[in-house]
């Protein structure tokens, strides 16, 4: 992956380019992760190379949100949604996937509302078409945390929220033994602004002018995000498809890599979105 800097609507911002530009390109929406741990950092970019989606078949994009002045208001998500528009207009030269997971899949939801010409179809996993209480306390509750700057605190929540069962006791376990990281001010500047958007989150009212082919994906133990607000976000949308994944929890493709990699796969293959050289909008 090509670590770049993207100049758009007087912001800048980094994203990682990976593929072939021939190919369909395939857009990772970024999340809350991307508040303490943007693609410029190493880190980050060891992970998305595990990302458990078939990137090999486009030419994939990875953004990150740019940075604010710190005297700028909270962004909303569709504010971002319009930030990562600005990049893409100088990135792709045709309508893309949208991958994106949380807080990611909120802002894609306004992207499509907002620019349909830069969207081929959605995959959104573990999210709402508005925020509820429910979500509000488990992000205010992590976003204690990290204003503390307790990030042993913060970093078991994320465990507890994201997975189950053994996989869940296995990463407590090396929670015990790991060094937590300490993030600087700018970064956490960063996470509080998304966090602010995320609590805010409405998409209802747009989600009708959406009408790519859409994958809603949820897990049964989400605490954030429960299967009944993933069904509320795919009963809003036209041409959506939903599935629960049974006995899993917020984390759902990084705890279930294949079955969830299988079955965006699927999803892609029944509407089309293969890679080839030309620019055709039957298969992008």
């Amino acid at each position: 992956m090509e670590l770049r800097w993207v100049d758009a609507d007087g912001v800048r911002a980094p994203v990682l380019v990976a593929g072939s530009p021939d190919a369909p390109p395939a857009v990772l929406v970024p999340g809350l992760s991307d508040g303490l741990a943007p693609v410029t950092l190493p880190a980050t970019r060891d992970l998305l190379r595990d990302v458990p989606l078939p990137l090999h078949r486009f030419r994939g994009v990875a953004v990150s949100y740019p940075d604010r002045p710190p005297d700028a208001p909270p962004p909303t998500t569709r504010t971002l949604a319009g930030e990562v528009a600005a990049v893409l207009d100088r990135l792709i030269d045709r309508p893309a996937w949208l991958f994106a997971h949380s807080m990611g899949a909120m802002v894609a939801q306004h992207l499509a509302a907002d620019r349909p010409d830069l969207v081929a179809g959605l995959v959104l996993s573990a999210t709402c078409a508005r925020a509820d209480d429910r979500l509000r306390l488990v992000l205010e509750e992590g976003q204690d945390a990290v204003v503390a700057g307790d990030w042993g605190r913060f970093a078991r929540a994320a465990v507890d929220t994201s997975f189950t069962g053994a996989e869940r006791a296995r990463r407590r376990l090396l929670l015990r033994w790991s060094r937590q990281p300490v993030h600087p001010d700018d970064r956490v500047a960063r996470h509080l602004a998304l966090t602010a958007a995320a609590v805010a989150h409405d998409a209802l009212p747009r989600l009708a002018d959406v009408t790519v082919p859409t994958l809603v994906l949820a897990g049964e133990h989400d605490p954030l995000c429960p299967p009944s607000q993933g069904r509320e976000l795919t009963d809003g949308l036209p041409n959506a498809v939903f599935e629960v994944f049974g006995g899993l929890a917020h984390g759902f493709p990084e705890q279930a890599p294949e079955r969830f990699a299988h079955r965006v796969l699927d999803f892609l293959d029944a509407n089309g979105a293969r890679p080839g050289p030309a620019a055709d909008p039957a298969t992008t």
